[in-house]
């Protein structure tokens, strides 16, 4: 149910931006990929704010926190519909439309690499060791998307002359990008080694995997 939320709220915020936009396609889509870069990395950042030392792993998210029924499975929930979404949109203008959506081969492939890693993290029925280690990992890899946020401001200022804004957010682009993820997703990848015992070698391969792209 909350996949299909996330997917119903994307596809909802598409349409109000397309109208208030008057039909600009790459508007609407930056707007909303920005709302859920904002969401999903706002959500990750609780969720590492609030990691606790945990013998195998090093560091992992509080049980209750990556419960099932808890703010960070949900988010990835909301994530993964909102994926399905741009994924569906990104079909229609191909096959029915017959344009090219802005970088639409890049975005989907984005969203096959992360959903298959979204969906086994969501589907368990208990968090056990290898659920708390897919949860807590995932979580601290989604904080890769603040750098998105200013990917996409930037992507909206260029369309004034606000040449200094501009600069200012290129320079947080660069500094985010470097700690959301040069930085975290070496950290990221210290940790998952650690947590092998726990996990299947299946999943292990395709977290990271993932987590190497």
């Amino acid at each position: 149910a909350a996949v299909g939320a996330g997917a119903a709220a994307a596809a909802s915020l598409y349409g109000v931006a397309m109208a208030l936009s008057r039909g600009d396609a790459p508007l609407s889509e930056d707007v909303v990929d920005l709302l859920h870069s904002a969401y999903t990395s706002s959500v990750a950042a609780s969720g590492i704010l609030a990691l606790q030392a945990h013998p195998v792993f090093g560091i992992a998210l509080p049980r209750g926190m990556a419960s099932g029924s808890g703010a960070v499975v949900r988010m990835f929930c909301h994530s993964t519909g909102y994926f399905l979404a741009d994924a569906c949109l990104v079909c229609w203008e191909l096959c029915i439309r017959r344009r090219r959506p802005k970088l639409w081969a890049g975005r989907l492939v984005h969203h096959v690499v992360q959903s298959s890693a979204n969906w086994p993290s969501i589907f368990r029925s208990s968090c056990d060791e290898e659920g708390l280690a897919m949860r807590s990992g995932l979580c601290m890899a989604y904080f890769a998307e603040f750098s998105t946020i200013f990917l996409r401001l930037g992507g909206l200022v260029r369309r004034t002359r606000c040449h200094s804004l501009r600069r200012a957010l290129d320079w947080a682009l660069l500094v985010s990008f470097v700690g959301s993820r040069l930085v975290n997703f070496g950290f990221l990848m210290r940790c998952w080694v650690r947590a092998r015992p726990a996990v299947s070698p299946r999943l292990f391969a395709l977290m990271l995997g993932v987590q190497s792209v």
